[in-house]
């Protein structure tokens, strides 16, 4: 039990620090409004849950151990959030008071957010990174296998939703006291350009790897 708190505590700390996902949200949850706040947090949950099971099959490993292939998963990784930039930049401007009466009207639009944040985090290198290395220490050799890490990934996803959901909400109630289009345009500029930091950031990588 103490292991599993000390898990649940990193596991907490790691999902409240803000990143590509936790960006996702809520920039999502500005421009969607609060009926369809839900959505990407069960997308990027799901996303991290797909990450969860290629780690602990040992696929995971095998992709960190082979430079090629975690070369590749990386450019692709960096193409999506440069697609996500772009697709942000070049969004309409959205009133974000108006934002929970016109998204009344885009529940056809739930496929592509949920698929926008699954696909987020099923091609993000770093998740694959941080999973090989957060598991293992909490997995007894004496202990089934499959219940540990049933128990461990469970533990992962619901936080990791807990904690998207919570930002999302905020994110939505905020959204009612940021009136004006002009507000919508800058969160649309923000929001391209830091999915290219990051971006940026795992291009950066990459060309340290590949000069080492």
């Amino acid at each position: 039990m103490q292991n599993l708190w000390m898990y649940f505590l990193v596991v907490l700390a790691t999902c409240l620090t803000p990143g590509a996902g936790v960006l996702m949200t809520v920039s999502n949850a500005f421009r969607y409004g609060v009926r369809h706040a839900f959505v990407s947090p069960i997308g990027n949950a799901f996303g991290v849950l797909c990450m969860s099971v290629v780690s602990a099959t040992g696929l995971g490993g095998i992709i960190t151990a082979t430079p090629s292939l975690f070369f590749g998963m990386q450019a692709l990784g960096a193409l999506v959030l440069i697609y996500f930039g772009f697709k942000s930049w070049r969004a309409k401007s959205l009133d974000l008071s108006l934002a929970a009466q016109t998204a009344a009207n885009r529940s056809h639009q739930e496929s592509s957010i949920f698929l926008g944040a699954a696909s987020l985090q099923v091609t993000n290198p770093m998740l694959l990174v941080f999973l090989i290395s957060l598991m293992p220490p909490f997995v007894d050799p004496h202990a089934d296998y499959v219940s540990t890490m049933t128990v461990l990934i469970g533990m992962l996803v619901g936080t990791c939703l807990v904690v998207h959901l919570f930002y999302s909400y905020t994110a939505c109630l905020a959204g009612r006291f940021l009136k004006g289009a002009r507000f919508g345009w800058w969160l649309n500029r923000i929001s391209a350009v830091l999915f290219w930091l990051i971006a940026a950031g795992v291009a950066a990588s990459m060309i340290e790897k590949f000069a080492a």
